[in-house]
């Protein structure tokens, strides 16, 4: 497995007065609800004839409950993606939870709870995020808040997915073809505003490490670059928090609009 990339942060949370140092650029708070969202995922491929033949079905799925989960659709053979990071995302989702090989795979909260589970009334938020887009041209500045809900101890990843909607491409099996209509695609992960690229990248970028108290909160930006045909009303960032557990990535929680 590659190195991940650490993006070091201290958390000084054991008194209010004192702030996390991080390397990652500060923003200013957004409001952040109290509540845990799922994923609900799918790994499909534009030569895939089963794949096309459920399009719909996932896409409506995806439509009924947004306000409950982040929809992805991770796709195979798509010219849609901006980056090297969005050009292996369906191998990287595949390998890292062990999702199979076969297509179309769908699965919740990368195979470690159902939604059902993960947004229970009863189960305890551990911490959630915001965001907010701004777009000069095609550059994207996302500006991102998380907040805690409890006391939480441990390594806390981040990974900010670019979703977007209504891409039309062929599609192999589906009636439309080749003016398909895709939803939810997961072209790329954004990176910090004040690095680069790095083609290291793995599974997210660590946010926390150590203690951290109820009400803290975490404010970095992040940046990427659109298509010039991707409209700005259909791109979302779909907030994935994953804990290291082990040496292995274990969802954690989720956040869209």
């Amino acid at each position: 497995m590659k190195k991940l990339i650490y993006i070091p942060l201290v958390l000084a949370a054991l008194t209010a007065c004192k702030k996390p140092v991080s390397d990652l650029q500060e923003t200013a708070t957004l409001e952040v609800e109290k509540k845990n969202m799922g994923v609900l995922g799918v790994r499909t491929a534009t030569w895939c004839g089963p794949c096309g033949q459920s399009l719909n079905g996932t896409q409506d799925l995806f439509e009924q409950n947004k306000h409950l989960v982040v929809g992805m659709a991770f796709k195979d053979a798509f010219n849609e993606s901006q980056s090297v990071w969005g050009n292996n995302l369906f191998d990287k989702v595949g390998e890292m939870f062990d999702l199979g090989n076969s297509v179309p795979t769908s699965f919740q909260n990368f195979n470690h709870n159902t939604v059902a589970e993960h947004i229970n009334p009863n189960n305890i938020v551990v911490l959630s995020g915001n965001y907010e887009i701004d777009f000069s041209g095609n550059d994207m500045n996302i500006r991102t808040t998380t907040k805690f809900f409890t006391d939480y101890e441990g390594e806390i990843y981040l990974a900010p997915f670019i979703i977007v909607d209504d891409i039309v491409g062929a599609q192999n099996s589906h009636p439309d073809t080749p003016n398909t209509v895709h939803k939810r695609y997961v072209a790329d992960v954004a990176f910090p505003a004040n690095k680069d690229i790095d083609s290291k990248f793995e599974w997210g970028y660590m946010i926390s490490t150590g203690a951290v108290k109820d009400g803290h909160t975490l404010n970095f930006n992040f940046k990427s670059t659109k298509k010039p045909h991707w409209e700005n009303n259909k791109i979302s960032i779909g907030m994935i928090y994953f804990r290291k557990v082990d040496g292995q990535f274990v969802f954690l929680n989720a956040f869209t609009k």
